[in-house]
């Protein structure tokens, strides 16, 4: 007997999240094994106020179109999950006859996911795993890192070369990535490295290692004594010794709480009353979702995640997720995928390797690792540019 399927789009949106519900539908309409294929709207919204949307009638040009989109086709979004909540999901699925159920997104979205595992014992449970942020349990990298990662690259790489131009008027840059409380992300900014061997060392900061404010003007001035400009570069969930935020708002509305950001702008303020000619900027949300620094990798991975979650339901898993493990990837066409069980994913962070930091910022090998994953290495090293004649 034919079973009808769901998919959710949950949490913040990314290059290739929907690369993966394309794999996923391909996958299912190949195997022609499947009644209806339904899509919630908004995450898990959709699946508490019980607004769908048919997703098999969709035909192979719109398919190769969304492949390449970024964003969230669905809709994403975050929800609070309660109790009635869950079990406002339990009559919908019933109600519409689902018996398997999967959901694309990060570490809150995993948790949501063995909720409604425990609660709806006869619905098929997978998750298939999304987040800039790097920051899932048993997983080398998330679909949706790399991209986000070869932007900040390729962001930090055009400032270095912006700030060298105009160091007699601006000394100092401090760019803000995204990251609450990982710093996967400001990382990558070390493949600056790569690119640029000869700019001056920048400094990055990451919510693991506290961030000391006097320590940091200490070293802003003893950098400056050797090098004519300096390009700082700061998660947004920066930590202070007590591990409190650096800076924080409220991003608005009835259900808004407090978010930690705007580090870079307050750190260039305290440096311009020190007297220091500095500017913050934030790369802001273009980090996560942009078009045309897509990793390419990146985007093949999720398609084939996607297709691996219908392989998973096929052989009767679930409340798992899938993952790629650690340097599973050989080629652009190779990819392996495992399951990994939900209770060691849901609601769990994975911070940055510890094997990865150095002092004040972030140790070589990383740049080996990260580049290793994007499969991009020639790319980078190409474009190896002398910072001054």
């Amino acid at each position: 007997m034919k079973a009808n399927v769901a998919i959710i789009q949950a949490g913040g949106p990314t290059s290739v999240l929907n690369a993966s519900l394309v794999g996923f539908l391909e996958a299912l309409i190949s195997s022609n094994q499947y009644k209806e294929i339904l899509g919630f709207y908004n995450g898990v919204e959709g699946l508490v106020t019980n607004r769908a949307v048919r997703l098999d009638e969709l035909d192979k040009a719109k398919l190769e179109i969304l492949k390449s989109q970024q964003g969230a086709a669905l809709g994403a979004g975050r929800y609070p999950l309660t109790a009635q909540g869950l079990r406002s999901i339990r009559s919908n699925l019933q109600q519409r006859g689902v018996s398997q159920l999967v959901l694309v997104g990060g570490n809150g979205t995993m948790w949501a996911a063995r909720q409604i595992a425990s609660l709806c014992r006869d619905i098929q449970v997978v998750g298939i795993p999304k987040t800039v942020d790097n920051d899932l349990r048993g997983i080398d990298h998330s679909p949706g890192y790399l991209s986000a990662a070869k932007f900040i690259g390729e962001a930090i790489k055009s400032m270095a070369l912006d700030l060298w131009a105009i160091r007699n008027f601006e000394r100092v840059r401090v760019v803000e990535t995204m990251g609450r409380n990982v710093g996967w992300l400001a990382a990558a900014a070390s493949l600056v490295t790569s690119s640029l061997p000869e700019f001056p060392p920048i400094h990055i900061y990451v919510p693991e290692h506290p961030l000391s404010l006097e320590s940091f003007f200490a070293r802003v001035n003893e950098h400056l004594q050797a090098h004519p400009c300096l390009l700082v570069v700061v998660s947004e969930g920066a930590r202070n010794e007590s591990g409190n935020p650096i800076s924080e708002y409220r991003i608005g509305g009835s259900a808004s709480g407090t978010l930690p950001g705007g580090v870079a702008q307050l750190l260039s303020s305290e440096l311009r009353v020190r007297g220091i000619p500095s500017r913050g900027e934030n790369l802001s949300t273009l980090q996560r979702s942009n078009a045309w620094t897509v990793c390419e990798r990146d985007r093949q991975e999720a398609i084939f995640l996607g297709g691996q979650a219908v392989k998973a339901l096929e052989d009767g898993k679930s409340n798992v997720m899938l993952s790629l493990p650690d340097k599973a990837v050989n080629s652009d066409t190779d990819f392996k995928a495992e399951l990994v069980d939900l209770k060691d994913v849901a609601g769990l962070e994975r911070p940055l390797d510890s094997c990865f930091f150095t002092e004040y910022g972030i140790d070589p090998s990383f740049v080996d690792w990260l580049l290793s994953r994007m499969g991009e290495r020639s790319e980078w090293i190409d474009s190896v540019q002398r910072v001054w004649i």
